[in-house]
């Protein structure tokens, strides 16, 4: 298969066509670029194409084996080749057709687990220093923040009370310092998340904390106020956690994949874990759907598919994601996560360099805000970028006026990107040009029926979706990260003092600031 050429025609038939002709051409391709599940409305008729355009990327993916790749993820099959594992992530919510293994008797035992433990500190009998526990303050990295910290800020004002959720993931002091502050010491409780217990920014940090934390209660309750969702739970029982709170975090579930199972511990305790469920069960359906529906009806494939149009046939290197709603503030720097460290690879799966340039760039915000920053370069720039509109469909006739306007916001930005503007030199001489704006610049549009943790768990599971929709298309391995692996070897490198093998600049950059002695 060669899919940048087979593409290449249809898109340079395309490029020829306004994207509002396209737009305004008729019911039958807007339904084909429309569809519905879980709770969701995908809607992609501004994009840049036609029915002979989607006919061919469907007829790409069956060419690619992508039913059958597909299969084998849900089956539980080794989808991860460079480290010899499953991606059973969808276990968590019961998405996975796995029942009746080893690995799903540990997701249930461990659901169970955290469960119980969050309902014990919920109902304030979990006390280790007297007092129970009014903050719980998660400390990971990558997936085991940026997870967690999404779905509180989504989630938080469905949530039935609890311990206040705080964060930390920087090992710049001042983030531990201010996510324990204004609190009793007695009153805390720290969710350590890493797999290998030995990610350098969490470790240090939790040494950071416990050393805060002995300090106030004594070293002798201080490990009380510590659990861990880790795959390594001898380090974590070296670091003081008691075996009955260090909850299995396995190796075959990805780090940007890791919300769904006992990394989400800090979220059960502070948002309840009926409400984390009903998270699952949105991933669940969302699931269900992906595994099932027709290619051409499938909302995660049709946004996996759409995206590699825009990459591979018309060359657009990023895509902006604009979510409407300030409870959304944080997804589109989950989805950087997600997609980056998923698609950025430039070597197939047998070894090869890959015949794309692989996924996109991902960048965005929240809504009404980027509209007064980056949107200029959007509508102005010369660069043509792909917007994504994450809105919620309650709010177009919503009583309350702010959320009607948030959503005419949107809805007027998708318009204003397709069609651009042209201003009349003989109206305004001076400034024509530079009122003016080009459009036909695509973009799609999510509707949540409401912003719900179903909604959101099925929003977040789409996206997870789509990432191995494009790792078929660009025959990669989306579930491994050795790009990041590098800097920690060199990091830990200039902490031991051993550089001499590195560029004179940064020897240079070490010696000029102390950081390495001569």
């Amino acid at each position: 298969m060669d899919l940048t050429s087979d593409l290449a025609v249809h898109a340079e038939r395309l490029g020829k066509v306004s994207l509002r002709t396209l737009a305004d051409s008729g019911e039958a391709r807007s339904s084909r670029l429309l569809a519905s599940a879980a709770g969701i409305e995908f809607d992609a008729s501004k994009q840049r194409l036609d029915e002979a355009a989607l006919g061919a990327l469907f007829k790409a993916a069956r060419e690619a084996g992508f039913e059958a790749k597909r299969d084998k993820l849900l089956s539980g099959g080794i989808v991860n080749p460079t480290e010899d594992r499953p991606a059973l992530h969808m276990a968590y919510r019961h998405g996975a057709r796995i029942s009746g293994t080893p690995e799903a008797e540990l997701v249930d035992r461990t659901q169970a687990q955290t469960r119980a433990f969050a309902e014990t500190v919920r109902s304030g009998d979990y006390a280790p220093s007297g007092q129970p526990i009014s903050r719980v303050v998660n400390i990971g990295i990558g997936g085991s923040d940026l997870g967690p910290r999404l779905v509180a800020d989504a989630l938080l004002d469905l949530a039935g009370g609890g311990p206040e959720l705080r964060f930390v993931a920087s090992l710049d002091p001042s983030d531990l310092k201010q996510a324990v502050s204004g609190v009793e010491p007695e009153a805390i409780l720290f969710v350590v998340a890493s797999k290998s217990f030995s990610t350098q920014e969490t470790l240090m940090s939790a040494e950071a904390a416990r050393d805060w934390l002995e300090g106030h209660v004594g070293p002798e309750r201080a490990g009380a106020h510590f659990v861990a969702a880790s795959a390594a739970p001898d380090k974590a029982r070296a670091f003081g956690i008691a075996p009955e709170h260090v909850f299995d975090f396995p190796d075959w579930v990805g780090g940007r994949y890791s919300v769904w199972s006992a990394v989400g511990l800090a979220l059960e305790i502070g948002l309840g874990p009926d409400l984390f469920e009903d998270f699952r069960a949105g991933a669940r359906d969302m699931d269900a759907h992906f595994a099932v529906a027709p290619l051409e009806e499938n909302i995660p494939v049709l946004k996996g598919l759409i995206d590699v149009w825009n990459r591979v046939a018309l060359g657009y290197p990023s895509r902006c994601v604009a979510a409407y709603s300030a409870r959304l503030g944080k997804l589109a720097d989950y989805f950087q996560q997600l997609e980056m460290e998923s698609l950025g690879k430039s070597v197939t799966l047998d070894n090869r360099p890959g015949p794309t340039p692989g996924g996109a760039l991902v960048w965005g915000g929240n809504g009404t805000e980027i509209q007064h920053s980056f949107f200029q370069w959007l509508h102005q720039g010369r660069d043509v970028v792909p917007v994504d509109f994450i809105g919620i469909a309650r709010h177009f006739a919503s009583s309350d006026l702010r959320e009607r306007a948030l959503a005419a916001n949107m809805a007027a930005q998708g318009a204003a990107l397709l069609d651009g503007r042209q201003v009349d030199p003989k109206d305004e001489p001076l400034l024509a040009a530079h009122k003016s704006m080009p459009g036909g610049r695509p973009s799609t549009t999510l509707l949540l029926d409401d912003l719900s943790a179903r909604t959101l768990g099925a929003l977040i599971a789409l996206h997870e979706h789509k990432v191995f929709v494009e790792s078929v298309m660009y025959e990669i391995n989306p579930f491994d990260q050795w790009g990041v692996e590098l800097g920690k070897v060199l990091t830990k490198g200039i902490l031991d003092g051993e550089i001499s093998e590195y560029d004179a600049s940064t020897r240079a950059l070490l010696a000029r600031t102390g950081l390495i002695q001569d």
